[in-house]
């Protein structure tokens, strides 16, 4: 495998822990109890699948399992998932305002809150998005 190769399974890699934490977070929220047969429910994904998950995510520190088998954020868990779920919205909302269908805007303004670093996104978020006559002399 070369490095573009690599690279690309790394990003993979850190999507889908994203999504789980950010799907586990909002569970969270309503629930005090959620185990991984209720993140497979969620997500729509087959409960084995979510089992292997969690467990890379609980050997990576990232979440906790207790004795009655319910799921909890760590605190680097939680830090993650709260800015993925920050990213998402802020795109999410973004893309519905420029008009977007909404189911669009859900599934690429999750894909977008990814594929940016936490900095840029600041910084877009502190500045706004840019209207289209901002950005005609580039």
């Amino acid at each position: 495998m070369n490095d573009t190769q690599k690279n690309r399974m790394n990003q993979i890699r850190q999507e889908s822990r994203e999504d789980y934490l950010e799907a586990l977070f909002l569970l969270l929220k309503d629930q005090n109890e959620i185990r991984s047969s209720d993140l497979a429910s969620f997500m729509g994904f087959f409960r084995a699948s979510v089992s292997q998950a969690v467990l890379s995510l609980e050997r990576d520190g990232f979440l906790l399992m207790d004795e009655k088998y319910c799921l909890h954020l760590t605190e680097q868990g939680s830090l993650i998932a709260e800015r993925t779920h920050r990213k998402h919205i802020f795109f999410e909302k973004n893309l519905v305002l420029a008009g977007v269908d909404p189911v669009l805007a859900d599934r690429e303004g999750s894909r977008m809150g990814h594929s940016l670093s936490n900095e840029s996104f600041e910084r877009i978020a502190a500045g706004g998005m840019r209207k289209e006559e901002d950005l005609s002399s580039y």
